[in-house]
């Protein structure tokens, strides 16, 4: 089952296809989003990031995965869901204040 949904997400026609059928609003959003910035199609940005992360994951990744799919009835979800989030992480938003000199002690 693993294989099959990996072989889905690193096809990029396939993987398009998937989107719009699995993956949530935000993450299609920020999937979107990123294809735009980098000019390419979703589906194809999916495959190139998917493929990146299985050539370069760790034992992790596959540990998490393998996890993440035992704890659902709907492991195909998990996986897709799980591999999506690594490969589009949601940016961190930075605050950056600064201190006065009535504020240093």
């Amino acid at each position: 089952m693993l294989g099959d949904i990996l072989n889905v997400l690193t096809d990029p026609t396939r993987a398009e296809a998937m989107l719009a059928v699995v993956a949530e609003a935000a993450m299609r959003e920020r999937i979107a989003a990123a294809a735009a910035t980098e000019g390419t199609s979703a589906g194809a940005l999916v495959a190139a990031r998917v493929r990146h992360l299985l050539d370069h994951g760790g034992e992790e990744v596959w540990l998490d995965l393998v996890g993440a799919m035992a704890d659902t009835p709907q492991p195909a979800a998990a996986a897709l869901a799980l591999v999506l989030a690594w490969s589009f992480p949601e940016t961190a938003a930075v605050r950056i204040t600064r201190i006065g000199a009535e504020g240093a002690a």
